[in-house]
C-alpha cells in the first residue's frame, strides 16, 4: 500500500515537472504574424491598404505607384494592373 502511494506521488511530481517545462517552452516562443502582448515593446510596421482587393500589408512589402498627386499601394502586380485598367490615372 505504501509502495503504491509513493509510486503515485512520484508519478504526480513527474507530470507536474513536465507540465511546467512545457508551459515555460511555450512562454518563450514568439507568436508569428500577430501583434500580441509579447510584442508590445516592438514598434509596429505601418500598414497600407490595397484598394483593389482591400488587403492590408506592411508598407515595406507593398508595391507603390505615385499618380494623380497621390500614392497608391498594391499587394501584387495583378492588383496594380487592375487599378491602372479601371482608372483614368496614369503614373507620373
Amino acid at each position: 500500500m505504501i509502495r503504491r502511494l509513493l509510486g503515485l506521488a512520484l508519478l504526480v511530481l513527474a507530470v507536474m515537472w513536465w507540465l511546467r517545462r512545457l508551459r515555460a517552452s511555450f512562454a518563450t516562443q514568439q507568436p508569428q504574424g500577430r501583434a500580441g502582448a509579447s510584442n508590445a515593446g516592438r514598434e509596429a510596421a505601418p500598414l497600407v491598404r490595397d484598394r483593389v482587393c482591400n488587403t492590408f500589408l506592411p508598407r515595406s512589402r507593398a508595391l507603390t505607384l505615385r499618380a494623380g498627386g497621390a500614392e497608391h499601394h498594391f499587394c501584387s502586380e495583378t492588383c496594380r494592373a487592375k487599378f491602372l485598367e479601371t482608372t483614368e490615372i496614369r503614373p507620373a
